[in-house]
C-alpha cells in the first residue's frame, strides 16, 4: 500500500513538473512567432539541453519526469488542445502548423509501439527521446514539425504518397459499398473476432493512421485550407479516442467486439461521408475546451467568405453593411433584454435588391 502511494506521489510530482513546462510552452507559443525551423542556433541550444539531460540528470529524476504519462501529456494532450484552438480560430495557417505536427507525431508514435514491450531501461530512454522529440516539434523556436515537413515530407514523401492516396480514395468507396452488404460484413467480422488482440490493435491503428496520414500530407501541400481543417479535426478527435481505447483495452480488450467498436468509431470520424469528426468536435471537444465563442467567430467568417464569393464585387459593400447592421441590431436587442430575433428581417431588404 505504501509502495503504491509512493508511486502515485512520484507520478503526480512528475506530472506537475511537465504541466509547468507545458504552461511555459503555451505562453511561448502565443507570444513568440514560429521560426519555421530555420534558425540553427535554437536547434543547437536545444540539442545541448537534451544531451545534458541524458548524461547529467540523475536516474531518479529521469524516472520521475519521463514517464509514459508525461509523454502522453506533451505529445498528445497538449497538441489536442492546441489543435482544437487552431480549428476555432480565423484563418488556416495555424491549422497547417498543427497538422504538420500530427503528421510527424503520428509516424513516430504509431510505428514504434513495439518499443513499449522492451525492458525498463530501454523504455525510460525511449520515453526521454519521445518527450524531447515532441517538444522539439512543438516549440516555436525550433518548430521541428514545420522543418520536417518542408525538407522531408513535401519534397520527398508527398510525390510518392499522392498517387497512393488517390487510389485509396477509390478503394475506400468500393469498400464502403462492400461493407454495406451484410453477408460480406458478417464474414469479415467473424474472421476478425478470432484474431489475437495484439493483431486486432495493429489493424485498428493501421486503419486509423495510414490513409489519414497520407491525406494529411497531401492536404498540407495544397493551397486549400479546408482540407487542413478537416484532417486536423480528425486528428484531434482520434487523439481523444486513442487515449480512451488505450486505457480501456487493459480491462475490456479481451471482449470480442471491443476492437470492432474501435474500428467503427474511427471510420465514423475519418470518412467525409459521415463527417463524424466535425460532429464530435463541435458537440464535445469545443465545449470541453471552452472555445464555443471562438468557433462561432470562425464560422461567421467562413459564411461571409462563401457568401461574398457569389456576390459581384460592386455589390459586396452593400451586402456587408446590411449584414453588419443586422448583427448590430441583434446585439443591441439582447443588451436591452429584448428577444432580438428579427434578424435580417429587421433590415430594409429593398437595399439589397438590385
Amino acid at each position: 500500500m505504501v509502495s503504491v502511494f509512493g508511486d502515485f506521489v512520484k507520478d503526480m510530482a512528475g506530472l506537475i513538473a511537465v504541466v509547468m513546462v507545458l504552461g511555459l510552452v503555451m505562453v511561448a507559443g502565443q507570444k513568440i512567432p514560429r521560426s519555421k525551423g530555420r534558425e540553427f542556433k535554437w536547434h543547437a541550444i536545444y540539442l545541448i539541453v537534451v544531451v545534458l539531460n541524458f548524461v547529467a540528470l540523475p536516474s531518479s529524476i529521469k524516472q520521475l519526469l519521463f514517464t509514459p504519462l508525461s509523454v502522453v501529456v506533451v505529445g498528445t494532450v497538449y497538441p489536442i488542445y492546441e489543435s482544437i484552438r487552431a480549428v476555432c480560430t480565423i484563418g488556416s495557417e495555424d491549422d497547417t502548423v498543427w497538422l504538420s505536427y500530427w503528421i510527424a507525431q503520428g509516424i513516430v508514435s504509431f510505428t514504434t509501439e513495439w518499443i513499449d514491450g522492451l525492458g525498463e531501461s530501454v523504455q525510460l530512454h525511449w520515453n526521454m527521446f519521445e518527450f524531447f522529440f515532441y517538444l522539439w516539434l512543438i516549440l516555436p523556436w525550433t518548430d521541428g514539425a514545420t522543418l520536417i515537413f518542408d525538407f522531408i515530407m513535401a519534397p520527398f514523401v508527398a510525390p510518392i504518397v499522392q498517387p497512393i492516396v488517390q487510389r485509396m480514395d477509390g478503394l475506400i468507396n468500393k469498400l464502403i459499398a462492400l461493407v454495406l452488404n451484410a453477408a460480406h460484413l458478417s464474414i469479415v467480422w467473424i474472421v476478425f473476432v478470432f484474431l489475437d488482440p495484439s493483431l486486432k490493435r495493429a489493424i485498428w491503428i493501421m486503419i486509423a493512421t495510414i490513409y489519414p496520414l497520407g491525406s494529411s500530407i497531401i492536404s498540407v501541400t495544397t493551397f486549400e485550407g479546408g482540407d487542413d481543417t478537416f484532417w486536423l479535426t480528425y486528428w484531434s478527435c482520434f487523439g481523444i479516442l486513442f487515449l480512451i481505447i488505450d486505457f480501456l483495452e487493459n480491462f475490456l480488450g479481451f471482449i470480442p467486439g471491443f476492437y470492432t467498436l474501435a474500428i467503427a468509431a474511427t471510420i465514423y470520424l475519418m470518412l467525409p461521408l459521415f463527417r463524424g469528426a466535425d460532429t464530435v468536435f463541435r458537440s464535445v471537444l469545443v465545449p470541453i475546451a471552452g472555445l464555443q465563442e471562438l468557433l462561432v467567430r470562425r464560422d461567421a467568417e467562413e459564411v461571409k467568405r462563401q457568401a461574398l464569393a457569389d456576390i459581384p464585387p460592386e455589390r459586396r459593400s452593400i451586402v456587408l453593411k446590411a449584414i453588419a447592421e443586422s448583427f448590430e441590431k441583434e446585439a443591441k436587442g439582447n443588451h436591452g433584454n429584448k428577444k432580438g430575433t428579427e434578424g435580417y428581417q429587421a433590415i430594409n431588404d429593398e437595399n439589397l435588391i438590385v
